[in-house]
């Protein structure tokens, strides 16, 4: 045995319950997907235009975001189990009225419940945290995001395949996988936040707990290289809301055609590239053009997708896009995270985290309504444009200030971390 294999630290097994909690989350992110590539199209029947298609994804945005800080007090209060549990019944039946709708109020009403459901992760995430002890959190988080991987490749192929039956089956499926989702948590959901810890929480949450920016109270601890890093990936998803947004769906079918089933398969195309990057990029290029340099090339790969799908005349120029844009922001969303983590000192990491991802939330209700704006009252490919300009301008930025922040966002400019403590 050599030297280096001695020397590794053994990683522990995974705690009781976590592959539940896994699946749970999984079978969640596979009804989520399979609704992105649908929407766009059933909303049109109804008579929506480029604004109102993105408004249905604002919406989902909006509605996560106002419910989610109360959520998490909640959980604290009542148990994991059964937050997680409502919120996956409340999904199965968002995706009811989905299938159901006549109207284009009754989808905006299904997506609206479908957000306040979509807290879930709120819950399970937590739940982890709840399993394993703080020095094993990010592994245990890091492998919760493969269950994001799959979900985003499974979800749009069923959807793709369910659409050549009926353009509808996908709601009804996706409202049958969450309710028999929540079923199986019933049965087989551990629930991680002990009698003792949730008898300690006192009274209903209270006002601090229910405000929707409550993770900017912390700013004050947020360092300017966390900060730096917070606002290049805010812009990062402002400029990539043209494709989660809903306004590359309307452009695949306006300009070249695509039915319901072929946009499908276009994000199952988007999930792929973005695991093997995740996987098999982010730490090698990491290594080797530290952060400033990770996310100025994935800016810059950004910007190239986005130009090619505003010039696109061809699917394969749509194809090439839509990859450089997948590959962009699965080099961006990991590097930028880290950065914000390691730039501050570990006892406020989690209210960095917090700021950031308050950050992303606002971003994800904006970015698809200016998508939107601009596609109906310019033309199809102003949203494409506009991100290639904003990921040009901040791929800008961050080769220009990132500099300054090098060093503070790198884990040796801290020092070691303290060592836990013997029981």
């Amino acid at each position: 045995m050599s030297e280096v294999t001695r020397e590794r630290p053994a990683r522990s097994k995974p705690p009781q319950g976590f592959w539940v909690i896994w699946s749970t989350v999984a079978i969640d992110q596979i009804v989520f997907a399979m609704v992105l590539p649908v929407l766009p199209f059933i909303a049109r029947r109804y008579g929506a235009g480029p604004l109102q298609v993105t408004a249905l994804v604002s919406v989902f945005a909006l509605a996560q975001f106002l419910l989610s800080p109360f959520i998490g007090a909640l959980s604290d209060k009542v148990g994991r189990k059964p937050v997680l549990i409502v919120s996956l019944f409340g999904s199965a039946l968002g995706s009811l009225i989905l299938g159901v709708a006549g109207t284009l109020p009754l989808l905006f009403l299904g997506r609206a419940v479908d957000g306040m459901s979509g807290t879930a992760l709120v819950s399970a995430q937590t739940a982890i945290t709840d399993m394993v002890a703080p020095r094993e959190r990010a592994r245990y988080l890091g492998l919760m995001g493969s269950a994001f991987a799959v979900g985003f490749i499974v979800g749009p192929g069923l959807s793709g395949l369910l659409s050549l039956v009926n353009p509808r089956l996908p709601f009804f499926i996706a409202a049958g996988l969450a309710a028999v989702n929540g079923f199986v948590a019933i049965a087989r959901l551990p629930e991680t936040r002990t009698a003792a810890e949730r008898h300690g929480v006192t009274g209903a949450p209270g006002a601090e707990d229910r405000n929707p920016a409550g993770a900017f109270r912390h700013a004050r601890v947020v360092t300017p290289a966390a900060w730096f890093y917070i606002g290049v990936l805010a812009l990062g998803l402002l400029a990539f809301a043209t494709v989660e947004g809903g306004t590359f769906t309307l452009l695949a079918n306006d300009r070249l055609g695509l039915t319901q089933s072929s946009v499908a398969f276009v994000y199952v195309l988007i999930g792929i590239v973005l695991a093997v990057v995740q996987v098999s990029l982010v730490g090698p290029v990491n290594a080797r053009l530290r952060t400033r340099g990770t996310v100025v090339a994935a800016l810059l790969v950004n910007a190239c997708g986005f130009t090619l799908i505003a010039a696109a005349g061809q699917v394969w120029m749509l194809l090439l896009g839509v990859c450089c844009n997948a590959v962009g922001q699965g080099l961006l969303r990991p590097t930028c995270t880290a950065a914000v983590s390691n730039a501050v000192p570990p006892q406020h990491r989690g209210a960095a985290i917090g700021t950031q991802t308050s950050a992303q939330g606002l971003v994800r209700i904006v970015g698809p309504l200016q998508a939107g704006a601009l596609y109906g009252g310019i033309g199809p490919s102003a949203p494409f444009a506009v991100g290639a300009g904003i990921a040009m301008a901040t791929a800008g930025l961050a080769a220009a200030a990132g500099g300054r922040f090098d060093d503070q966002v790198m884990p040796p400019a801290h020092g070691p971390e303290p060592a836990p403590q013997a029981a």
